[in-house]
């Protein structure tokens, strides 16, 4: 894909890896929609880093775990194409999570679960839904999905975390092959990265876990990010999930 001039909406774009992808393809020069729930002010922030950039860019708000989720992703997706005039590159980069040790299968409830699901699974689905036929007025697009190691190892946050993530990793692939030959679709299977998901970790829990890794570190953010862009880029991958883990996964 050309990216300069095109159009993207992250989720969940205003933080974190959402922040450092947003940075990166303002860099190739595409104007970027940033979608948040509750941190308005980061995603504004991060609004006003990339239109300092010299792109154009804007908030936009859906909460991605309401009842009204399905109509949400779908005012959300028309609002961006609406502002821009087109929507060419969708990442579903929003998610959550519920911190509960694998072996205490008793304290995940069903809400835990209906609000992972929610977000990292179904979200993208519903998301998706809506972008195709704006993305098809303008001849296709591309759609990039978070997914995680958790997803493909026994290994995570929670149970219900991972279960989400090998969902968002299996409806990557159906999404590839139901969109092709004018959507590709793929994912970016992060490892552990230093976001404010482990703010409260401490020294030795994240040393610990970045010991299991062969490069013997977390992933890079930028580097993560980087693979985005990748396949933003690349016109003759689809179906494709790219880890970079720092060796976690070897």
């Amino acid at each position: 894909m050309e990216m300069k001039g095109k159009v993207a909406l992250i989720t969940g774009g205003g933080t974190g890896l959402g922040r450092i992808i947003a940075q990166q393809l303002a860099r190739e020069g595409m104007h970027i929609a940033i979608h948040y729930s509750r941190s308005e002010d980061d995603a504004r922030d991060t609004v006003k880093v990339l239109q300092e950039m010299g792109v154009q860019a804007q908030t936009v708000q859906a909460d991605l775990n309401a009842p009204t989720a399905v109509a949400d992703s779908k005012r959300m997706v028309e609002y961006v194409a609406g502002h821009f005039g087109r929507l060419d590159l969708l990442i579903n980069n929003a998610g959550t999570t519920r911190s509960v040790p694998f072996p205490d299968i008793g304290e995940l409830d069903e809400a835990d679960w209906d609000a992972v699901l929610n977000v990292n699974t179904k979200a993208p689905f519903f998301t998706t839904q809506a972008a195709v036929p704006i993305m098809r007025q303008h001849g296709g697009g591309h759609i990039i999905n978070t997914a995680s190691i958790a997803g493909i190892r026994a290994s995570g946050s929670s149970i219900a975390y991972a279960v989400s993530k090998a969902g968002t990793i299996h409806l990557t692939k159906c999404l590839a092959a139901a969109l092709a030959p004018d959507i590709r679709v793929n994912a970016v299977a992060p490892g552990f990265l230093h976001t404010r998901w482990v703010a409260n970790f401490t020294d030795e829990q994240i040393q610990l876990v970045t010991q299991q890794a062969s490069l013997k570190k977390a992933a890079d953010l930028e580097d993560v990010a980087a693979a985005y862009v990748m396949l933003a880029r690349n016109e003759s991958m689809t179906g494709q999930v790219i880890i970079v883990d720092a060796g976690v996964t070897l």
